[in-house]
């Protein structure tokens, strides 16, 4: 078969094109289909459906019911044209980008173990003698501005800085000290982009927060990541959204993120890219990971504009998302899959490097990224366990290769996919039409106690059905009740072990 051209990004797609349309739902995306093929509607002087087929397959657009006549915004958004015609739900963003909002991340293992990463996201530039960058987001999410530097803190000890008259109290275990974190992937909470599953069966909004929030609260837990698909937010509205909601002993704590396939295109691959795409832009910003692209004057490589041409792959360089770091005895590998292993072997044999430089005080190296296979824009050898297994193989690695332990999301669900080496912990409010789907709770991981441990708390499941959302179980109540009391050490009795391996 012949290869299909996408008619704005000029990209081959392949005959995948046809497979995606046969197997895409889109029930689930009808949101952000309906957004774009608007706009390109309107801008064309023509009906809904001409302008949905100059982005997507025609099956796919064929599955969407729109009225037949042609489109006129009338001073409405495109947004508000399908909530009027019941493509998008009537939920209302308060606008949070006001708001100053403190990211503290671990700084590049090569900086040295007591330098962290602070930043402050709001829409204007926020003074302070802590940042040496201060911008507008440039590319996409531009209504926000970054502010950002590398400063030292004790560890061990808790060091107290103010942003915009926050109070940031940073405590960095001792290097070599045992630590408990939180690892989440694909959590969702709204259809503003995405059909979101089970937010309405879960209220994951609130109780995703304040569960959380109540982990945060106590000093027994020193970091917390999501790896990916970030709330499928294309615009930066729903991500500001969530964020405004942490307090403020959350966003002390050392935070991570990788990103997912959605935090490139909303629609979930690059095949089905519209120009409105963040492409990773915003992601790399709102997160502001202190990556290997991070230098003395900038913390990212803008040098790939998403707009010079319509491109799907148009993506910043792998080494805006590529990080190493440590926290106590627990050291960190995190990348893109959305860009070739081969382009990034030399940032793998770097940290690879550094962790045996380390390895008297790092007694777990977790591998942490989102796609659990290739497809939806991530290639054949950039998955997370095929990651896994070429990066144990290399001479950099193989002084810690026993040590290397792996996290992804991607599909929903929450699992051991290698026992005692890797989990899946995907199952954070989006659907999943497998056997896994419906399931909704938090993996701990402590590396106390001369061992490597993993405690799943299972916080509620309902039917892996999404048109029958009936509970199974909901154990909210009772978990937050006890983490509030005796925070997350005190709460194991409440968990499902999935690994205990001594050092």
């Amino acid at each position: 078969m012949a290869p299909v051209v996408s008619k704005l990004a000029g990209v081959v797609l392949g005959a995948n094109v046809l497979l995606i349309s046969a197997k895409f739902n889109a029930d689930e995306y009808k949101c952000s289909i309906c957004i774009a093929a608007v706009e390109k509607a309107s801008e064309i002087g023509t009906v809904f459906h001409h302008g949905c087929i100059e982005y997507f397959p025609e099956p796919i657009c064929n599955q969407i019911k729109y009225p037949t006549e042609k489109v006129d915004l009338q001073g409405k958004s495109a947004r508000q044209n399908c909530v009027d015609n019941g493509l998008c739900p009537m939920e209302t963003l308060i606008d949070y980008n006001w708001m100053t909002d403190v990211r503290v991340v671990k700084a590049l293992g090569s900086q040295g173990y007591d330098k962290v990463r602070i930043s402050a996201i709001s829409n204007h530039t926020v003074s302070s003698d802590l940042f040496s960058y201060q911008s507008e987001f440039k590319y996409r999410w531009t209504d926000k501005y970054l502010s950002t530097g590398l400063v030292t803190v004790t560890p061990g000890v808790k060091t107290q800085f103010k942003i915009a008259d926050q109070e940031v109290n940073i405590l960095l275990p001792k290097q070599g000290e045992g630590t408990r974190g939180v690892i989440i992937a694909d959590p969702c909470f709204t259809s503003q982009w995405i059909f979101c599953a089970y937010s309405p069966h879960f209220d994951m909004l609130n109780h995703s927060l304040e569960i959380l929030n109540a982990m945060n609260a106590n000093d027994d837990l020193s970091y917390w990541q999501i790896l990916g698909d970030n709330f499928y937010d294309q615009a930066g509205n729903v991500s500001s959204q969530w964020f405004a909601g942490l307090t403020s002993q959350s966003k002390s704590k050392m935070f991570a993120a990788t990103p997912g396939n959605h935090d490139f295109w909303v629609n979930s691959a690059p095949n089905l890219y519209v120009p409105n795409d963040q492409l990773g832009n915003g992601f790399m910003q709102f997160y502001a990971q202190d990556t290997i692209a991070a230098t003395s004057s900038s913390p990212f490589d803008y040098s790939s504009n998403p707009d010079a041409t319509y491109n799907a792959e148009n993506l910043p360089t792998a080494a805006n998302f590529f990080f190493y770091n440590q926290v106590g005895n627990t050291g960190f590998i995190g990348y893109s899959g959305a860009h070739s292993y081969e382009s990034m072997v030399p940032y793998f044999q770097e940290a690879c490097n550094w962790a045996t430089a380390n390895a008297n005080t790092i007694d777990v190296l977790l591998l942490v990224g989102h796609w659990n296979n290739d497809g939806d824009g991530c290639d054949s050898a950039s998955p997370v366990p095929t990651v896994f297994t070429e990066i144990a193989a290399l001479p950099e690695c193989s002084a810690v290769k026993n040590k290397l332990r792996y996290f992804m999301g991607h599909k929903h669900c929450n699992l051991i996919t290698e026992t005692d080496v890797g989990f899946m912990v995907g199952a954070n409010g989006m659907s999943d039409h497998t056997e896994c789907g419906g399931a909704w709770g938090i993996p701990v991981v402590d590396t106390t106690g001369g061992s490597f441990k993993v405690y799943y708390f299972p916080i509620a499941q309902a039917r892996n059905l999404v048109k029958d959302d009936t509970p199974i179980f909901n154990h909210y109540e009772k978990i937050l009740t006890c983490i509030k009391a005796k925070g997350v050490a005190g709460c194991y009795d409440l968990a499902t072990l999935w690994a205990d391996v001594p050092f």
